[in-house]
C-alpha cells in the first residue's frame, strides 16, 4: 500500500521539519574554549491581542476566499516584498513557515513583507516557545516530571509567542504539530489549553498523517476532542513513479470526509506538485484531478506540496517544485496558477460555503473500498458512460448542487447523468472562470464531457 510515509515512519512533510525543530531544542554551544558568543537583543515583545486591532474571528478560516496554501516558501535570502507578490500571484492566500525560515527575526521580516504585500496569511511554525510547548516539554503542575513545566509558565509562553507576531495582519496563528500521532494528543491539549488561554482566536493548526478505515477515523475524532481542533488537515501524495495513482488517496479522503462531516469541521488536503522518491513530478492533468477530486469529498482548503524546491540536503530526490531551487518559476507554478484563478476561484468559492451532501462513485467496475457506489437516489435516477464521482451539495437557500468529476487523470470522459423530474425542474451550468450561471435546455439529463482530473458543476432547482 503506497502512503506519503517512507520506511522509518517519517512523512516528507515531517522530514522537511525535523531539521528546524531539532535546532530549536538544542543549547547554544560556544564556538570553543574561552570565545564569548554574544546573545542577540530580545525579540520585541507585545501583548497577546494587539490594542487598537480587533483579532475575534479566526484568520484564514472565517475570510471570504478559498484557503489556498504553500508549503515550503522561499529561503530566508529570498524573503523579499517581488518573491511573496509572486506567490499571491499564483493564485496562492497563505503560506506555512520552514524552509529555514525558523528564527523569530526571519519570521518577522517575512511577515512584513505579507503585510506589505496584502491578502497574504502565514501561519508560523518552529517558533521556539511553541516548539517547547508542544514538542519538547511536559506542561503539569507536576514538579516530580523530568522536563515539565507549570501550566502558568505554558500560559506565559504562550502570550510570549503571540506577542511576538500579533502586530502582523498576515500573522493567521501557529502549526503546532505534524504528522501528529495518537502519541502525541495529550501534549496537544496541554498546549492548545495554553494557547487559548493566551489568545483564543488565532489558528492552532496541526497536520494528521494519511491513513484509512475505521480505527483511522476513531483517531481522528479523538484528535478533534483533544485538541479542540478548529479544522482538519491530512497530507497524501497520490502520484507515484511508476505512473500509477495511489488507490487509497480516494480511501483516505472518504474517511477524513465522514470524520470532518461527524465534528463538524472544514478538512484541508495537500495536493502534490513535486516529484520525489517513489513520486512523479505530475502534470497539469495530475494536479487538476487532485484539486476536483478533493472538491468532491468536500474540501474546504488546499496547500500545494511543496512551493520552492527543497534543496539536495533535505533528502529525497526532490524534483523542481513550483520554483526551482535557483528561485525560477516552473511549468508547475503556471500550472497551478491557471488552476487557483479559475478552478478554486471560481469553484472553489462556490462550493466552500455549501454544505457536503453525498458522494458516490458511478460507473465503476471497481470503486475505491471506502467509497460509495453510485444508487438512484431523489435527485439522480441512473448514469451511463466513464466513470465519474458524483458528489452533491445544498446551499443556504436549500438548492442542490451536483458536481461531476473525471475519475481518470489520463484520459477524458463522457458521462450521461439522468435527473428525477419530480425534484429538478430546472438546471444551470455553472462556469468557473466567470462565475456565471448558463440555463440548460434539457432538465431531465445531462450529457457531460471532461477533459483528464477535470470537474463541472450543476445547479439544480425545484423552480
Amino acid at each position: 500500500m503506497a502512503t506519503s510515509s517512507d520506511s522509518s515512519g517519517i512523512t516528507r512533510r515531517g522530514a522537511l521539519r525535523t531539521a528546524g525543530a531539532l535546532a530549536a531544542a538544542l543549547p547554544v554551544v560556544a564556538a570553543g574554549a574561552g570565545v564569548a558568543v554574544a546573545k542577540p537583543p530580545p525579540l520585541p515583545i507585545g501583548p497577546a491581542i494587539p490594542p487598537g486591532r480587533q483579532v475575534n474571528l479566526t484568520p484564514i478560516l472565517s475570510q471570504d476566499q478559498f484557503p489556498i496554501g504553500a508549503v515550503w516558501p522561499p529561503p530566508p535570502s529570498q524573503i523579499t516584498q517581488a518573491r511573496i507578490q509572486e506567490m499571491k500571484d499564483s493564485g496562492v492566500n497563505f503560506f506555512i513557515t520552514g524552509n529555514y525560515l525558523d528564527d523569530g527575526y526571519i519570521v518577522t521580516r517575512a511577515l512584513s513583507m505579507a503585510d506589505a504585500v496584502g491578502g497574504m496569511h502565514v501561519i508560523v511554525r518552529d517558533d521556539h516557545d511553541i516548539a517547547n510547548l508542544a514538542h519538547w516539554f511536559t506542561i503539569t503542575d507536576d514538579r516530580s516530571v523530568p522536563m515539565s513545566i507549570s501550566t502558568a509558565d505554558a500560559v506565559a509562553m504562550a502570550n510570549r509567542a503571540f506577542g511576538t507576531y500579533v502586530s502582523h495582519p498576515s500573522f493567521a496563528g501557529f502549526s503546532l504539530l505534524e504528522d501528529t500521532e495518537p502519541w502525541s494528543y495529550n501534549q496537544l491539549t496541554a498546549t492548545v489549553a495554553a494557547l487559548r488561554a493566551a489568545n483564543p482566536y488565532y489558528l492552532r493548526y496541526s497536520n494528521l498523517p494519511p491513513g484509512t478505515g475505521p480505527g483511522y477515523q476513531a483517531s481522528v475524532l479523538e484528535y478533534v476532542g483533544k485538541a479542540g481542533a478548529q479544522m482538519l488537515s491530512f497530507d497524501r501524495y497520490p502520484m507515484l513513479s511508476d505512473g500509477t495513482v495511489d488507490p487509497d488517496y480516494v480511501n483516505n479522503w472518504a474517511d477524513m470526509r465522514a470524520a470532518g462531516a461527524q465534528a463538524g469541521l472544514p478538512v484541508w488536503g495537500f495536493i502534490q506538485t513535486v516529484g520525489f522518491d517513489g513520486h512523479r513530478s505530475p502534470s497539469y492533468d495530475d494536479i487538476a484531478w487532485q484539486v476536483n477530486t478533493s472538491l468532491a469529498y468536500g474540501c474546504k482548503g488546499v496547500q500545494y506540496f511543496t512551493y520552492w524546491t527543497p534543496t539536495p540536503e533535505r533528502g529525497h530526490n526532490f524534483q523542481p517544485a513550483m520554483i526551482d531551487s535557483l528561485g525560477r518559476k516552473t511549468q508547475h507554478y503556471y500550472d497551478v496558477q491557471d488552476i487557483n484563478t479559475g478552478t478554486l476561484a471560481g469553484l472553489g468559492n462556490k462550493l466552500r460555503a455549501m454544505t457536503s451532501e453525498s458522494v458516490t462513485h458511478a460507473n465503476e467496475s471497481t470503486a475505491p473500498a471506502r467509497t460509495a457506489r453510485f444508487g438512484p437516489d431523489n435527485f439522480v435516477t441512473d448514469t451511463s458512460g466513464n466513470a465519474v464521482v458524483l458528489s452533491r451539495f445544498v446551499d443556504k437557500a436549500g438548492d442542490r448542487w451536483l458536481l461531476v468529476v473525471n475519475r481518470s487523470n489520463t484520459a477524458a470522459a463522457k458521462a450521461t447523468v439522468k435527473l428525477r423530474s419530480s425534484s429538478v425542474a430546472r438546471v444551470n451550468q455553472f462556469d468557473s472562470r466567470s462565475s456565471k450561471l448558463s440555463a440548460q435546455r434539457d432538465a431531465g439529463g445531462l450529457s457531460i464531457s471532461l477533459r483528464p482530473g477535470a470537474s463541472t458543476l450543476y445547479q439544480l432547482t425545484k423552480h
